[in-house]
């Protein structure tokens, strides 16, 4: 290559480096240099590059394959809005017409990138570097007074050669140790205890029962509050079904290696398992169902990520940036959207990963202030959590129908009349109160107040949510209580009404026919 096009081109690399730009990229071979400046939330990305061109169809293929890869970097630094500048160093300009390839491509279509190119032939160079200068804001004029002959160029041209690409080199070797700072071991750990212990789940009985889930540890608001604690870990080795597993095993598999090399083995711990008890936590505190799966620790590994992209920005985006984004934009809108999925703990395991990966912090960097608020925050966030879900099960009708229901099989009557006349008392919900009032009546027919348990039968039934029982129960009532066979036969044929078919209600009503 001639040394004169070589060292104009590393001399005008250095100007734009003294400007902002930063190297991204570059070819060894042909002196190409790619560089990008992030300004006004607009990327400028320059390609470098010195090479004389005999046609102008030359110059224009060229300039459409440095557009494509243009595309590929800018979605690799997440770029939406921005613009290349193609930068052409040479002798002599092509010999046929080329001029209009100096136009600015895409101009008017917002949707592609703007391509400028610039031609710094030994006649031009002048007036084209005034113009680069003017596009981009800067000041790239000055005249190289040094009067360096041939062998001083060529020897200050490989010197910023070897100096750029040996910089380039330690940028990769560097990258390189960020993803291997350690080698994953805690993931399959976890992986395999999770699938030994789904393994138990199926030959302790069926895994989708839900009090067999209790039984094995799940998030059970109700028994946490009494003091199992726990079930704030262990729900996170439990899964509904083998589908449930699969999916949340390839999510530890991928988040979980990533994090062990980019984290170490130590502070994936710390996330995975302080991530997914703010999860759980979040669980307890949005929600009164029972609460299975490794997901709110699986967010957290999202959590921990997002903080590494927010320290190494532009390493994030070039590599999983985009890829994670959309992942976890895809999850949480099917959070959002799809009843079942236990948001709480999705969201709760995003935001406790985050925090706990700021409090531990990526190896290598110390950030003492960032560390602190991190920790801070997740204490916050943990104890709000908790205070609130407390709170708010201490309070919700809700958890009294479900305490209500636990107290039976304990045959625990007198406090089951007590829970739910607390939550009849304080709720207005439609749905919710015929359950309460048949809980209770039913609590009353143990104790043998019958009068009170056709009250709130009679009451229950009044509602759209219904269930058979209630006008079965409310019928062996009537007949204690000696009320007319009409009248046992009217709330019988109002029950067949709702529930047409049902055993239990056609057999009292052929009893009552066939006396």
């Amino acid at each position: 290559m001639d040394v004169h096009m070589q060292y104009r081109a590393y001399e005008l690399v250095r100007k734009l480096t003294e400007q902002g730009f930063q190297i991204i990229a570059g070819d060894y071979k042909t002196d190409e240099v790619w560089m990008e400046r992030k300004a006004g939330g607009k990327s400028d990305i320059i390609r470098v590059k010195p090479q004389t061109f005999d046609w102008s169809n030359q110059l224009r293929q060229d300039s459409q394959t440095a557009y494509q890869q243009m595309q590929r970097i800018r979605q690799a630094i997440a770029s939406v809005n921005a613009e290349l500048y193609l930068i052409y160093i040479a002798e002599e300009h092509p010999v046929d017409e080329w001029e209009e390839l100096k136009k600015p491509f895409g101009e008017g279509n917002k949707k592609s990138p703007r391509m400028h190119i610039y031609y710094l032939d030994r006649e031009d160079e002048e007036s084209e570097i005034n113009l680069l200068s003017q596009d981009l804001n800067i000041s790239l004029s000055g005249e190289d007074k040094r009067n360096l002959d041939d062998t001083e160029k060529e020897a200050a041209a490989n010197h910023m050669k070897n100096t750029l690409f040996q910089k380039i080199q330690e940028e990769q070797e560097n990258r390189k140790k960020i993803f291997s700072f350690s080698t994953p071991l805690f993931t399959y750990i976890l992986i395999a205890l999770n699938i030994v212990i789904f393994i138990l789940q199926i030959t302790r009985g069926n895994i989708e029962n839900t009090q067999h889930l209790i039984d094995m540890g799940a998030n059970f608001n109700l028994l946490v509050m009494e003091g199992e604690w726990w079930r704030f870990f262990s729900s996170m080795f439990l899964h509904l079904n083998f589908l449930h597993l699969i999916m949340n095993m390839l999510a530890l598999y991928y988040l979980g290696t990533a994090i062990e090399r980019i984290f170490g083995r130590t502070r994936f711990l710390f996330i995975y398992f302080l991530g997914g008890l703010a999860g759980s936590i979040a669980s307890f505190a949005t929600s009164i169902n029972v609460s299975v799966g490794a997901s709110g620790a699986i967010f957290a590994l999202f959590g921990a990520l997002l903080l590494f992209g927010l320290i190494y920005k532009q390493i994030f985006f070039q590599t999983m940036g985009m890829n994670i984004i959309l992942i976890l934009g895809v999850n949480l809108l099917l959070g959002f959207t799809v009843p079942e999925i236990d948001m709480g703990a999705h969201l709760g395991g995003l935001a406790g990963g985050f925090l706990i990966a700021a409090a531990v912090y990526v190896p290598n960097k110390k950030n003492q202030k960032n560390q602190l608020l991190g920790l801070i925050g997740f204490i916050i966030l943990s104890i709000g959590l908790f205070i609130y879900g407390w709170s708010f099960n201490s309070s919700s009708p809700e958890m009294k129908l479900i305490e209500a229901e636990t107290l039976i099989e304990d045959e625990n009557f007198s406090e089951i009349i007590s829970v739910t006349t607390e939550a009849l008392d304080e709720t207005a919900d439609s749905e919710l109160i015929p359950y309460l009032l048949f809980h209770r009546s039913y609590a009353y027919i143990q104790e043998l107040e019958f009068a009170k348990a056709i009250e709130d039968l009679e009451a229950a039934i009044q509602y759209d949510e219904r269930i058979p029982e209630m006008y079965h129960n409310l019928a062996i009532l009537y007949s204690q209580q000696g009320a007319s066979t009409q009248e046992i036969e009217d709330i019988i044929n109002e029950g067949l009404e709702q529930f047409p078919g049902n055993e239990e209600l056609s057999n009292i009503k052929n009893k009552l026919q066939s006396y």
